[in-house]
């Protein structure tokens, strides 16, 4: 009887402990903060020095109209890639569809491949001879802050930038240029 118990009583705490041990892993998203993932207002001009406030005030305008375009662009390629799956999976998939909305999902990309490269430009210009060594001494693409974020991150798939990883890598990166995850 007393092994039966003591079975019981080491079961409940393993289950408690797997419990316990799963939430904790699961709250780790609460504090994953906006300044985290290289949203915050000082995050992308931290390492650059001597920045005044007008130009970090010209700067964030940038970067919000950049984030903008950066989300309508993604919310397009959301949508080709809905289209496509549709495609793929039906049962009589017509393959000229297919590659067409597959030449729309490139050109997409290369519309913010451009506009990221135009955004880290328009930056690039508000800046004095030597904050540009700084900011281009950055990396142009980011792949997060080596805890699992970027491409590969966290193990979900749905390639929208999240689907290479949950971080700010490559789509959700947007191009920033500077910043955690800045494509």
């Amino acid at each position: 009887m007393n092994t039966q118990k003591l079975k019981k009583v080491t079961l409940l705490i393993a289950i408690a402990i797997m419990i316990i041990g799963t939430s904790a892993y699961a709250q780790r998203g609460r504090n994953f903060n906006d300044n985290e993932r290289g949203f915050g207002r000082q995050e992308f001009c931290q390492r650059i020095p001597d920045l005044t406030e007008d130009q970090q005030t010209k700067i964030e305008a940038l970067r919000t109209g950049h984030l903008k375009e950066m989300t309508a662009y993604r919310n397009q390629m959301n949508e080709f890639r809905a289209k496509k799956h549709t495609l793929m999976t039906s049962d009589n998939g017509d393959m000229k569809e297919i590659n067409s909305v597959i030449d729309q999902m490139t050109g997409v990309h290369n519309k913010m491949m451009k506009a990221s490269a135009k955004h880290r430009q328009d930056v690039r210009n508000l800046l004095t001879d030597d904050q540009k060594v700084y900011f281009d001494a950055r990396p142009m693409y980011r792949r997060g802050n080596g805890k699992g974020m970027g491409r590969a991150g966290r193990g979900q798939r749905n390639y929208s930038g999240y689907g290479r990883g949950q971080g700010q890598g490559y789509d959700q990166g947007q191009g920033l240029g500077y910043g955690r995850g800045a494509m």
